[in-house]
């Protein structure tokens, strides 16, 4: 049975090699844009701001910036006022000086890694392939620590760093580092391919709920400020305009971060009619659905986008050394299983010859 898993752990780990290789290297340089933008405070210190300083923020840019998808208020990870759309952001201090301006190209480096990195470029199939290897790597790393239990006792910290290039170190290297990292790169695999295949669920809110005006109708500032009075201990981080116009009234979003067991920033949204003044919806993390909640996770717990930046460090650095195990495999098993078989069938016909 060992030896099945064995053959079935470094099988399997080579042929999804050169997908894991693709993915945790463009994964490393998505999140290490990340956090190079998350360190870039644009000479910005974070200032505590009152409830009603940050509804006059988020009104004024608004206001002055009719053009613009919503508004981001400053918080410890980014301590400047963001006005953004698709295309554009805008970047100001919170008296709402104009820091810098970036123009987002659907062409850069930054898009095309991330659409690499999603699907390979190949739209519905490369996504499946991403998702299927994903799978796989988390079934071989299941293997590998099922193996790594059997041989526990001959655990040795300096065997984490192979201090040379033969089989054997690398092997040795290969197995302490999936061990130490084993956790972050389970949640990176599984995640993954949760993204692909979960659903997102509905939400366990009752809409006949009582739906109260807040504030005065057309005006930002009014309903903002009545929108924080619902959840006084949250931070407010967001606005949002509708994507598109609605028959129905002009329901504007606001986010918030809330207490979940995760540490997901961003995670309960309020909702409110513009020309009306009335809460559409008040949602926390948990209001939203186990099957949301789970692809919610998913997706910030796998990219670290919405979580603390001491996460996406670690991230990054498994990363790193989920590169180095899937190279250390690569060389060993292509001199173990592929060059050292051509070397014995060589010898045979030398034999016969």
């Amino acid at each position: 049975m060992i030896k099945i898993l064995k053959t079935l752990h470094n099988w399997i780990g080579f042929i999804i090699s050169l997908v894991m290789l693709i993915v945790l290297t463009t994964g490393i340089y998505l999140g290490s844009v990340d956090l190079l933008k998350r360190l870039d405070d644009k000479n910005q210190q974070y200032q505590v701001l009152t409830h009603e300083r940050k509804a006059e923020i988020a009104s004024q840019v608004l206001a002055s910036y009719p053009e613009v998808s919503g508004v981001k208020l400053p918080t410890e990870m980014l301590p400047y006022v963001e006005a953004y759309t698709r295309q554009k952001s805008i970047y100001l201090t919170s008296e709402l000086d104009e820091i810098a301006t970036q123009v987002k190209d659907k062409d850069s480096l930054q898009s095309w890694m991330f659409w690499f990195h999603r699907n390979f470029q190949l739209s519905d199939p490369g996504k499946h392939v991403n998702a299927v290897s994903a799978i796989l790597a988390t079934v071989i790393m299941f293997i590998g620590l099922y193996l790594w239990w059997l041989i526990r006792k001959g655990f040795r910290w300096k065997q984490t760093l192979p201090k040379n290039g033969k089989n054997s170190a690398l092997i040795k290297s290969h197995i302490q580092l999936g061990l130490l990292f084993s956790i972050p790169l389970l949640v990176m695999s599984i995640s993954g391919a949760y993204i692909t295949y979960g659903s997102w669920g509905d939400s366990t809110l009752d809409d006949n709920r009582e739906k109260p005006v807040l504030a005065q109708a057309d005006n930002w500032q009014a309903q903002i400020l009545a929108a924080q009075s619902l959840w006084p201990n949250s931070e407010l981080v967001s606005v949002s305009k509708p994507r598109k116009a609605e028959a129905t009234g002009y329901i504007y979003s606001l986010s918030f971060n809330g207490d979940n067991p995760l540490g997901l920033l961003q995670t309960d949204t309020i909702k409110i009619d513009l020309n009306t003044g009335r809460l559409e919806s008040a949602q926390t993390f948990s209001d939203k659905g186990l099957a949301y909640q789970l692809k919610y996770s998913a997706r910030f717990l796998h990219d670290g986008a919405r979580m603390p930046t001491w996460y996406l460090l670690l991230l990054i650095i498994s990363s790193i050394v989920g590169t180095l195990m899937v190279g250390f495999v690569l060389v060993t098993f292509t001199r173990k299983e592929i060059v050292g078989r051509i070397k014995a069938k060589a010898a045979v016909r030398l034999q016969s010859a």
